[in-house]
């Protein structure tokens, strides 16, 4: 049995709300390992920051927005 490749991608303007839906995505297929939400959680005053759940780079969660192009496994 083969399993079939999905790619997602989203596109919109700034602000749209790309990232944080990816991130929402990633939390509720249990893509994303406890211990990066509780940092999200931590890092946001106790909500999760969906949004910094696909930001890799340092300067994208110092200037809260996208630099670069995420890549992320949903299971």
């Amino acid at each position: 049995m083969s399993s079939a490749l999905l790619r997602i991608v989203v596109c919109g303007a700034v602000d749209d709300g790309k990232s944080t839906v990816l991130g929402r995505l990633l939390v509720e297929t249990n893509s994303i390992p406890l211990d990066e939400i509780d940092e999200s959680r931590r890092m946001a005053n106790g909500e999760v920051d969906y949004s910094q759940l696909t930001d890799g780079l340092e300067a994208e969660r110092e200037q809260g927005i996208t630099i670069d192009v995420a890549h992320r496994h949903v299971y």
